[in-house]
């Protein structure tokens, strides 16, 4: 698929709304190869979710299991006026995409009860600390949220449990009573809504051993339903 300009993104309200309605900047749809792309349906909002690599998958997964999170926008652009004059306010060159000055994007803006936060993730401190351009491009978004009064976090996919995403993406399927069609499904459905506290971060959870383990309660929990 051809990439849209940014012109046209802005015009057609990409990086805008909240929630369900909210269109990221930067789709899965524009890439050749979707090898490292993924898009995942948002188990609380039912929106299709845009990720470009298996670090913000893994990112992802995390900040939306965190109930404080209440809403999460991936690819968020910046303005693009305002990162032009931080850039040359530090003598940084701005990124630019065949000639064009690109809208810088941050990978994940999240909304909390009372305040909103951004994310960027790279894959590892070598990545960032040896590459002086990603080091300068990674200072005009810090500077750009702080000029936001927004706290900004750098994130590294070498510290992400992949044990825990694991455990959460195979409980969420079952966030939705109607996709629930057994008693191990239930249970899983039960931890997805914190109704149940399972420790999914130690090691991967054999749910079904898990369930038999507590059967008692678990079939009263179903019987009070």
């Amino acid at each position: 698929m051809r990439r849209k300009s940014a012109k046209a993104k802005i015009k057609q309200k990409y990086g805008c709304g909240i929630g369900k309605d909210y269109k990221p900047f930067i789709r899965t749809s524009e890439f050749n190869s979707l090898g490292t792309c993924s898009n995942i349906k948002d188990w609380k909002t039912g929106r299709t979710v845009h990720l470009l690599s298996k670090g913000e998958e893994l990112l992802w997964y995390l900040l939306r299991w965190d109930d404080e999170n209440l809403d999460i926008q991936e690819q968020f652009p910046l303005d693009l006026n305002e990162t032009i004059n931080i850039a040359l306010d530090n003598g940084i060159t701005h990124p630019r995409f065949k000639r064009e000055l690109s809208v810088m994007t941050t990978d994940f803006l999240v909304t909390k009860q009372n305040e909103k936060m951004a994310y960027s993730l790279k894959t590892n401190q070598a990545e960032v600390f040896k590459n002086t351009r990603t080091l300068e491009k990674l200072y005009i978004e810090k500077i750009y949220w702080v000029k936001h009064n927004v706290r900004y976090k750098l994130v590294f996919k070498e510290d992400l449990s992949q044990i825990f995403v694991t455990n959460i993406r195979r409980v969420v399927i079952y966030y939705n009573i109607d996709d629930v069609f057994d008693d191990v499904t239930f249970f899983m459905h039960l931890i997805a809504n914190k109704k149940v506290r399972v420790d999914l971060k130690s090691e991967i959870v054999n749910f079904k051993e898990l369930y038999i383990n507590n059967y008692n309660y678990i079939k009263y929990e179903r019987i009070s339903l």
